[in-house]
């Protein structure tokens, strides 16, 4: 069993050590010199060809509805107390906090582009990376942490933990179809690296004394690129996981689909677009699938957290809870089975439009949507934009943000002269931090940037 918690410990601090949603950077959306704004709308072509090697394209993210200012509150003179202190009042804590708590973090990395002119259009070949993890937990549960003994019984269901990582060779192509109108489809081989789902489907807590009796049921299933297969312990409860053969054997496909639409003779200036992106899935051909033991553990909370020993203390309260959890961790094994998982389908729909009394200043608006049948993975974003590109070598914007996860401020800036193309921005400024750099109101964070060859001249 310490073997697997090792593992998926080990799992987990990779994903976060790269982490960001596994998409494209929004404020790319409208920018033709990033070269890479063909991952939002594979109709948008590239002002000119161009080569990248690692560099091309990095996009690191965290998501969350809720914050470090949700969990953690200061108290007296450098004492840092959880929700779980008596100082702090039921009403400021589940008051701050929405129905579902999401935190998401993931990675979006380009490890060999190349974009050229072919075929009367444009042409796109990438080599990337992908990472999302999504984690949802219901205010019911966080009721109960903090309500406690006011209350006999609870009864909460709804978290869930979903992690999928996959490598995707794109091969793209745009070209005008008629006057102003430009389409574009972007097909995708995928290997898949890593994946896991974990459903609590029922956590029912009862008081004992004064401690409460905690039991759950829960169902998980997870695969990696190759074989792998449980090793039970004489109870039938999973102990460790045994990889065979690591030749890819979680294979699948996609597609992008994308058109922009340049509405001059309509109203000048105006140009709409729309896409939908990684409509496909991945075949997992060894899905480990389990579900939990009858496990009943007893808890009895957090307390007060030494400010100037902070890590430490920390560190002592979630040791003692794991150790008391272990048991709701015991899994036993279902079997392997092939089974496909679907991509997170984003949906883009765009309108940009050029001020008449200097072309190139701009006004645009985003629309997103994620599709997903996982309820964490689903979301909303709506942008405004104000974008300039006073000359030929430089562009910039700034834009406003509206999304399930609150608002946000991003930019960008793009420097593609002749010989380097560089551009670094973030969808989400991030103003307040930790001493550890971690969001103090919000878990939003994003960081991108790119290096780029760029090839031929400019069209």
């Amino acid at each position: 069993m310490k073997k697997i918690k090792y593992s998926i410990l080990a799992l987990l601090l990779s994903v976060c050590a790269s982490a960001g949603m596994a998409q494209s950077s929004l404020s790319s959306y409208f920018l033709d010199g990033t070269f890479h704004n063909n991952k939002l709308n594979p109709a948008m072509k590239a002002e000119r060809g161009y080569f990248s090697l690692m560099t091309g394209n990095l996009s690191l993210r965290t998501k969350g509805n809720v914050g470090i200012s949700n969990f953690l509150y200061t108290r007296g003179d450098n004492e840092l107390t959880t929700f779980m202190s008596g100082s702090v009042g039921q009403n400021e804590f589940l008051g701050g906090l929405p129905d579902v708590s999401r935190i998401g973090l993931g990675l979006d990395e380009s490890i060999l582009a190349l974009g050229f002119r072919a075929f009367g259009g444009y042409v796109n070949m990438d080599l990337s990376l992908h990472s999302s993890t999504m984690l949802a937990l219901p205010k019911s549960l966080f009721e109960f942490a903090k309500k406690g003994f006011q209350e006999n019984s609870y009864s909460i269901s709804g978290i869930n933990v979903n992690t999928m990582n996959y490598a995707a060779f794109t091969l793209g192509y745009s070209r005008e179809v008629i006057e102003g109108l430009r389409v574009g489809v972007n097909a995708k081989y995928l290997v898949g690296l890593a994946y896991a789902n974990i459903n609590v489907d029922k956590l029912n807590v009862e008081l004992n004394g004064d401690r409460w009796l905690v039991e759950s049921y829960a169902t998980a299933k997870g695969a990696i690129m190759g074989e792998a297969y449980a090793i039970l312990d004489e109870d039938g409860i999973i102990d460790d996981i045994e990889t065979g053969d690591m030749a890819p054997s979680a294979t699948g496909f996609a597609f992008d689909l994308g058109v922009v639409y340049n509405m001059d003779k309509i109203v000048p200036g105006l140009t709409v677009s729309a896409s939908i992106l990684d409509i496909g899935s991945i075949n997992w051909k060894y899905m480990m699938k389990a579900h939990s033991t009858d496990g009943k553990v007893e808890f009895d909370g957090f307390g007060t957290v030494d400010y100037d020993d902070m890590d430490n203390t920390i560190d002592d309260e979630l040791e003692r809870l794991g150790d008391d959890a272990e048991k709701l961790m015991e899994f036993r094994y279902d079997g392997n089975s092939s089974e496909k998982t679907s991509l997170n389908t984003t949906m883009y729909l765009g309108a940009e439009y050029s001020m008449p009394f200097y072309k190139p200043l701009s006004v645009a608006v985003l629309y997103g949507h994620g599709f997903s049948s996982i309820e964490a993975n689903r979301w909303n974003d709506f942008r405004t934009y104000l974008n300039i590109s006073p000359v030929k070598w430089f562009e910039a914007t700034v834009n406003c943000g509206f999304s399930t996860y609150g608002t946000s401020l991003g930019w960008m800036l793009n420097f593609h002269p002749a010989l380097l193309s560089f551009f670094i921005g973030s969808d989400y400024m991030v103003t307040n931090v930790t001493p550890q750099f971690l969001p103090v109101d919000d878990l939003n964070s994003h960081f991108t940037m790119g290096i780029n060859i760029p090839i031929g001249k400019r069209k």
